[in-house]
């Protein structure tokens, strides 16, 4: 079975974290009533854990090879056999046009908001990565999360319309600025791993914690309004967004510590949130068209996680390229444990 540690250490916790995390992602791109509160904190949970799982590479190739069979080469061929679909559907209709390979080029390059797969997220994850890694005074990675929220500032609260195509259109080098405060708080918390895997077990405190995120998401989410990382929207107020992220994150801790335990089919789901993140979108759109009743999308979110797993383990049995191949454990692709 395939292992998520910091330094050696297996967190079940972790895994449930990730679980939790994506089965939020799908249901946000429900659009349900209610979907707003999902928007404060699910893009800022995947950025925070990413932040506590990074680890910098004494050796430079090594980093560059990780980037890039781990993230970049999923990402596109992912983005590109979601490109291939989006064209044969068009093509059955009779609306393909030629300029859809410029906008899709296009879309690979700077890493934009489409719909052919994660490339914003795993774009700016890259950029998050290679900062962190290259970046070698914690006190100044830290500090330039003043800046870049500054930059967030500006561009959320200033007509771009005359700008130049980079800024006017939502792309991984602009999101970055939103997303940079949850990656580094989560390399902060890596410190205190011990604590949060060994010594936060105390139901009754965990309990309270959930409840006491659930009411600050509420709260934030009534205050500060719709929250979009994807585009660099962080609602209304600066302060409203980082409190909701970091209130979201508290509370899905909280259930994932409750939770205990792992079992094999939420450590294939964690394993596989890039496949599920590139191929959701396909389920939830084919089953708008034909369900209208929006209180049964919370189920319809968990019947796309768990079909996606079995796609999620034939992928590292027999396309580990899409997988990520460093981080696919060969010696058990394809099996559940519990």
């Amino acid at each position: 079975m395939a292992v998520i540690s910091v330094q050696g250490s297996r967190l079940e916790w972790i895994d449930w974290m990730k679980a939790l995390g994506i089965y939020l992602i799908v249901l946000g791109h429900f659009n349900s009533v209610g979907n707003q509160f999902v928007y404060v904190f699910h893009v800022p949970l995947f950025f925070l854990i990413s932040g506590f799982l990074c680890k910098r590479e004494d050796d430079i190739r090594l980093f560059w090879k990780k980037l890039w069979y781990n993230l970049a080469v999923p990402m596109l061929i992912l983005a590109t056999l979601n490109y291939l679909y989006y064209c044969g559907m068009k093509l059955s209709s009779g609306t393909f046009e030629p300029v859809f390979v410029y906008w899709f080029v296009r879309n690979v390059v700077f890493g934009m908001v489409s719909g052919y797969g994660p490339l914003w997220f795993v774009y700016t994850l890259i950029l998050l990565k290679v900062i962190f890694q290259f970046c070698r005074s914690e006190k100044l990675l830290y500090s330039l999360t003043v800046p870049l929220l500054g930059l967030a500032y500006i561009y959320n609260n200033n007509d771009l319309s005359a700008s130049p195509f980079f800024l006017r259109n939502p792309n991984a080098f602009v999101n970055v600025c939103t997303a940079f405060p949850f990656f580094t708080l989560g390399i902060f918390l890596r410190k205190y791993k011990t604590i949060l895997d060994k010594e936060l077990n105390n139901k009754l405190v965990l309990a309270l914690a959930f409840l006491c995120g659930l009411f600050l998401v509420i709260e934030c989410c009534f205050m500060n309004g719709f929250v979009a990382v994807f585009r660099c929207d962080y609602g209304g107020n600066m302060l409203w967004f980082l409190l909701g992220g970091m209130a979201g994150t508290m509370m899905v801790f909280a259930v994932s510590k409750l939770l205990g335990h792992a079992p094999g089919l939420v450590v294939v789901i964690s394993r596989g949130t890039m496949i599920i993140l590139g191929f959701h979108i396909n389920f939830v759109l084919w089953i708008q068209e034909r369900c209208t009743e929006s209180y049964m999308d919370v189920v319809y979110a968990v019947l796309i996680v768990i079909v996606l797993v079995p796609v999620i383990m034939l992928t590292e049995k027999y396309f580990p390229l899409m997988a990520g191949i460093y981080r696919v454990n060969k010696s058990n692709v394809g099996k559940i444990k519990g």
